[in-house]
């Protein structure tokens, strides 16, 4: 059993999107949606920490947990679109930057590959710390610079993933930067 609890929390994260989307429309609840999202952002600290500290990591967790980075992402920009529609009139273009950032590398990929890819990159890793604070400073009436950081830092993510997809000469699974993407493609050669 305790070897499915990390793909079981990145299938409460992937549940939480529609929860999310629910919550924001049916009942326009900004409180609830807080709380769904604050769900998802536990699920998706230690679904992946709990499989590396007990040896678990596969490659159905790694893509539970791209899916649910994907998804939710998508269902927080279209609850705030909903729930905070001043704040999005205001700042239409970094979501829709953030969108891009995020979605790009699964069209690629899909193109590609025909698989959705997750690189999982200490980038990638780093900006999961980092963004949910800066929106929640975002919808508290806070200042707008530290999201539009988080969201350059998004765009930079997305560059780099596209990169890696670039320099590998097929899918490879996880790989922390590109550094270490082009590495891989020189032992290959």
């Amino acid at each position: 059993m305790r070897k499915q609890i990390p793909n079981l929390l990145s299938l409460l994260r992937l549940g939480c999107a529609p929860v999310m989307l629910a919550v924001a429309w049916a009942a326009g609840s900004r409180t609830w949606f807080l709380a769904v999202f604050g769900v998802m952002l536990l699920t998706d600290a230690l679904d992946g920490f709990l499989a590396r500290r007990w040896g678990v990591e596969s490659d159905l967790g790694r893509r539970l947990d791209s899916w649910g980075d994907y998804v939710g992402i998508t269902a927080t920009v279209l609850g705030i679109w909903r729930l905070w529609p001043a704040v999005m009139r205001e700042e239409w273009p970094w979501f829709a930057l953030t969108l891009v950032g995020c979605l790009a590398i699964i069209v690629y990929g899909l193109i590609r590959w025909r698989r959705v890819l997750g690189y999982h990159t200490w980038l990638a890793k780093g900006l999961a710390i980092v963004l949910p604070p800066t929106i929640l400073v975002l919808l508290a009436g806070g200042p707008a610079w530290p999201f539009h950081l988080a969201v350059g830092l998004m765009v930079l993510c997305g560059c780099e993933e596209l990169a890696i997809a670039l320099l590998l000469p097929g899918y490879s699974g996880p790989m922390p930067s590109v550094w270490h993407a082009w590495r891989h493609r020189k032992k290959a050669a």
